[in-house]
């Protein structure tokens, strides 16, 4: 078996790993512990002040603090994963979840973000080929990051949205005829070993909807260097909306 030297230098780094600090798996199960989809779970089936007690545990301790919280974390997983076999659902339905409506109450803490949004950030270019700019350009995500490089504005104009809510949408409208093209992606991350090469987070596109038109509907993996892409004649005056669904890739995709 081939040597992954890098690995290598990550598991021989130990507890002074500075890609995964101590804090960051303790911020983040806290961030899932204070959710509404934990809350709702545990305190459906136990008595509420079980979860207080594990609240205020960790609000005043200082050593340990994190046992309760730990254990209503895998009654509510155990609960949840009963609930998934019985309706039937995806075991990424709680993930999309607590991405859509519980991630922002960790936003503000940005290496957090850092450390995760690679693993769940949809890159989505959209680029009209035309003699000029689009009259509109509108997104629905208000902490999505949009860019406008310059190599998108040589034959017309191009954004770049970056987003991790889960779900998008985006209205256009254009002011000449031309043909809008459409690149789902994953993050742009180099090798931090070659520079030339990048890294393949990718990301697991469930939905594209144009207009009322779906393009897919089903699993459709892409990342920064294989992405899906779509294109679509438009005319002057024409308004166009894009609607996007993602989750977190699954490794047996």
């Amino acid at each position: 078996m081939p040597r992954d030297l890098h690995v290598e230098q990550i598991i021989i780094s130990g507890k002074d790993n500075p890609n995964i600090p101590k804090s960051l798996p303790q911020k983040c199960l806290k961030a899932i512990f204070d959710s509404s989809r934990t809350y709702g779970l545990f305190t459906a089936y136990f008595d509420e002040e079980l979860y207080n007690h594990a609240k205020s545990y960790y609000k005043t301790h200082d050593f340990n603090r994190e046992r309760p919280m730990y254990a209503i974390l895998g009654v509510t997983k155990v609960l949840e994963d009963v609930e998934i076999s019985q309706r039937n659902r995806s075991p990424y339905d709680g993930l999309k979840h607590f991405l859509e409506q519980d991630f922002a109450t960790i936003h503000e803490d940005s290496q957090i973000i850092n450390k995760l949004k690679s693993f769940i950030t949809a890159r989505i270019d959209v680029v009209l080929i035309a003699e000029e700019d689009f009259q509109s350009f509108s997104i629905s995500d208000s902490k999505a990051e949009i860019l406008k490089p310059d190599w998108y504005q040589k034959n017309g104009a191009g954004y770049i949205i970056q987003s991790f809510a889960s779900k998008l949408e985006i209205k256009v409208k254009n002011t000449a005829d031309g043909q809008i093209r459409m690149r789902l992606r994953g993050m742009w991350v180099p090798d931090p070993a070659d520079k030339t090469k990048h890294v393949p987070y990718w990301i697991d596109y469930t939905k594209l909807v144009v207009n009322d038109k779906t393009i897919f509907n089903e699993l459709t993996p892409a990342w920064h260097d294989k992405p899906y892409g779509y294109n679509l004649n438009v005319k002057a005056d024409e308004e166009i909306t894009i609607k996007v669904e993602w989750l977190p890739h699954r490794s047996d995709t």
